[in-house]
């Protein structure tokens, strides 16, 4: 019983090793300063603003997660899941089984195919919002990108004669905004990299949960 119900909380209990595995790698960066450095250096404030959008869809991914879990194994131990006495509570917390038990009694011989690709296309509703916050991260880095260049060029627009006092404010302000540039496209990538694979593991349980409703319709029809 106790190996049965280890198997049963593995999918979620990958995700949290991966979380894990995160919160240990921002630690070691909180540690070694650079995160204090990305804060005092990144004078546009789009850093913050894409960790902050990165944690929120990080919790946002491992909530689907638990609910693909709960709605995966829910199917695994029932024999036919249009016989399921899903109540409706449990639909209304569970956004997948709501959708597989809706489909699931419109679903007949004349309409099967096309249910078949609405399922995909419901199932796969907060798979596409998260590759949108990927791109909505990249993109946010290079918006950081191109504000840390007019930070340069307009404090080069700023010399009227050449002193050594002169230049090396000139030099400060262009490292400033070098270091904008730098750091809000760093920042963008990785947190887009990091949550690219987390949605890769949530579209592979997707797959997995389509290929589970096809195998339950098609036994039934």
């Amino acid at each position: 019983m106790e190996t049965s119900n280890f198997q049963a909380n593995n999918i979620f209990l990958k995700w949290l090793f991966g979380l894990i595995l995160i919160i240990c790698i921002f630690y070691l960066l909180f540690y070694y300063g650079f995160i204090s450095e990305l804060f005092e250096n990144d004078i546009s404030f789009i850093s913050p603003v894409i960790l902050f959008i990165f944690a929120v869809s990080t919790i946002f991914v491992g909530y689907q997660v638990n609910l693909l879990q709960i709605c995966i194994n829910t199917l695994k131990i029932s024999d036919d899941m249009l016989n399921i006495e899903t109540s409706t509570k449990t639909k209304q917390q569970n956004y997948y089984i709501a959708c597989i038990y809706e489909l699931s009694e419109q679903a007949n011989e004349s309409n099967l195919s096309n249910m078949h690709e609405l399922l995909e296309l419901r199932l796969s509703k907060y798979l596409r919002i998260v590759s949108f916050i990927v791109d909505l991260l990249i993109r946010l880095g290079l918006v950081g990108t191109v504000i840390g260049f007019i930070l340069m060029l307009q404090s080069v627009t700023l010399i009227e004669n050449f002193d050594i006092g002169l230049m090396q404010d000139l030099m400060k302000n262009m490292s400033t905004g070098m270091m904008v540039a730098l750091y809000t496209t760093l920042t963008g990538l990785i947190t887009a990299i990091v949550l690219m694979l987390q949605n890769k593991y949530l579209e592979l349980l997707l797959i997995d949960l389509y290929s589970l409703v096809s195998k339950k319709i098609k036994s039934k029809k």
